[in-house]
C-alpha cells in the first residue's frame, strides 16, 4: 500500500492536468473537480452505499435501489464517477436515494469521505478496484460486496507487478456474485473461491420495452449505437455503398461529446448529415442522423429496423445488446466482443445474432435484412426469446444483497 500510495501521489499532477481538460471539454463545473479530487461533505450518514462508476452501472444502481426502497430500506447513497451517469441519476427522479461523486483514491480523501458516509455496506456494481477505497472501509467496518462482477485481470509484466495489490486489495471483499464463469474463473486467481458466486449478467433483467415520449426519427432507419472513435465513419462508409433514399442510417455515439471528432472523420462535402443537438431537420436527402444526445437510446432502439451495436468494430470490448433484445430487434454486432463473450456465443449458437468478420461485409448484411423480412423475424424472435428467459436474475441479486444487510428494513 506504501508504493501504491507514494505511485499516485507522483502522478497525482498529470491526474489534475487531465481532470481539468476533460472537465473544460465537457462544460463541468469547478465542483466536480473539487469533489473529485477532494470528496464531498456529506450531511448525513448512510445504511446502504452503491458504488457505479459510469452510465451502465448507475442503471443497474437505480434498479436495485429502486427495489431496496421497495423492501423498506432507506438511508442510500449511490456514488458515480461521471458527468453522464450523474444526469443518468437525475433522470430517474429516484426519491429517497442521494448521488455523490466518489474522489479519487487519495489515502486522506477517500479517509475522510469513507468515515462520512459510514455506511454498513458497499455495493461496488461491476468493477471498481480501489485499494485505499477497499482498505478503509474496512477499517470503518463498512462490508463490501461486489455485484454482477466481471474482471479482466492485466496480463504480462504489468499482470505480475499488480497481482499483490490485486489479491490483497479484493481480499477485504465479503463476496463477489460474477455476470458470469469467465468472471468467475478470472477471479479465483486473486480471491478465495468461496467467496465468489455465478448469479449471471444483471443487465439481462434490467431492459424493458417501455419507452415514454413521441418516435425521435419520423422515417424509416437502422441504429448505430453507443460508437465509439472511428468506429463511424467504418460503418457510414459501408452504409454509402447501399445508395438507398428509403432507409436513414442514425449514429448515437457513447460519448455525445464526441460530435467535433465524429465530424472531423466524415467528407462533409459528399454526405447530407443532420445533428440533433442543433435541432437540424431530417430532409428527404438526408442520409445520416446523428443522434448526439443522452437519454433517448431506447426510443432509438425501439423504432429502428435493426440495430448495429459499436465498441465492436474498434477493439472496444463491445456493449451489452439486450436493450436491442428486449425490443425484438435484429442485432448485428463486430468482431470486438470480448467483454460479452458468453452472452455473445449463447446469442450467436441461438440465431439471435449477426456477428460481422469484416466491416466489408456489412453491406451484404444490409442487403440480406432489408430484402427478407422473414429473415430478420428469426433473428427478433430468438433474441426476445433468450431474454425472456433471464427475466429472475434481479431478484436473485436482490436475495444475495439482503443477505449481507445486518439491519432489518424500516
Amino acid at each position: 500500500m506504501i508504493k501504491y500510495n507514494f505511485l499516485l501521489y507522483l502522478i497525482s499532477p498529470f491526474i489534475l492536468l487531465k481532470l481539468i481538460f476533460y472537465s473544460l471539454k465537457n462544460s463541468n463545473s469547478f465542483s466536480y473537480i473539487s469533489n473529485k479530487l477532494f470528496g464531498r461533505n456529506l450531511t448525513k450518514n448512510y445504511s446502504l452505499w452503491l458504488h457505479a462508476a459510469s452510465v451502465g452501472e448507475m442503471k443497474i444502481a437505480i434498479k436495485v435501489s429502486k427495489y431496496l426502497l421497495e423492501k423498506g430500506y432507506k438511508d442510500i447513497l449511490i456514488t458515480s464517477n461521471t458527468p453522464s451517469s450523474e444526469f443518468i441519476f437525475k433522470e430517474s427522479n429516484l426519491n429517497g436515494v442521494d448521488h455523490c461523486y466518489l474522489p479519487f483514491d487519495f489515502f486522506f480523501a477517500t479517509k475522510k469521505f469513507v468515515k462520512s458516509v459510514s455506511a454498513d455496506l458497499l455495493i461496488i456494481i461491476e468493477t471498481e478496484i480501489w485499494p485505499n477505497l477497499y482498505s478503509l472501509c474496512k477499517k470503518n467496518k463498512t462490508n463490501i460486496i461486489t455485484i454482477n462482477g466481471r474482471f479482466n485481470p492485466p496480463q504480462g509484466l504489468l499482470g505480475l507487478m499488480s497481482k499483490k495489490l490485486y489479491t490483497s486489495t479484493l481480499d477485504k471483499i465479503n463476496h463477489i456474485y460474477c455476470k458470469s464463469e469467465r468472471d468467475v474463473s478470472a477471479f479465483k486467481g486473486y480471491i478465495d473461491e468461496n467467496k465468489i458466486s455465478l448469479t449471471g449478467n444483471i443487465k439481462h433483467s434490467l431492459v424493458s420495452n417501455d419507452v415514454s415520449g413521441e418516435r425521435i426519427v419520423d422515417k424509416k432507419y437502422v441504429l448505430l449505437a453507443s460508437s465509439h472513435h472511428r468506429e463511424e465513419i467504418i460503418i457510414i462508409k459501408e452504409w454509402l455503398k447501399l445508395k438507398s433514399n428509403k432507409h436513414l442510417l442514425v449514429i448515437a455515439p457513447r460519448h455525445p461529446e464526441r460530435l467535433g471528432d465524429i465530424l472531423s472523420d466524415i467528407p462533409l462535402s459528399g454526405v447530407n448529415i443532420a445533428i440533433r443537438s442543433k435541432a437540424e431537420k431530417i430532409r428527404g436527402s438526408t442520409q445520416i442522423y446523428i443522434a448526439d444526445t443522452l437519454g433517448e437510446m431506447n426510443n432509438l432502439i425501439k423504432y429502428s429496423e435493426f440495430t448495429i451495436f459499436g465498441g465492436s468494430f474498434v477493439d472496444v470490448g463491445g456493449h451489452s445488446f439486450m436493450e436491442a433484445a428486449a425490443y425484438s430487434k435484429a442485432i448485428i454486432v463486430g468482431p470486438y466482443m470480448y467483454n460479452f463473450v458468453e452472452e455473445t456465443e449463447e446469442f450467436l449458437k441461438n440465431n439471435a445474432l449477426i456477428m460481422c468478420q469484416k466491416p466489408e461485409m456489412l453491406k451484404n448484411i444490409f442487403e440480406k435484412l432489408f430484402r427478407s423480412k422473414s429473415k430478420r423475424v428469426i433473428f427478433e424472435k430468438n433474441a426476445k426469446s433468450l431474454l425472456d428467459a433471464k427475466s429472475s436474475i434481479l431478484q436473485e441479486y436482490i436475495s444475495n444483497i439482503e443477505k449481507h444487510i445486518n439491519h432489518k428494513p424500516i
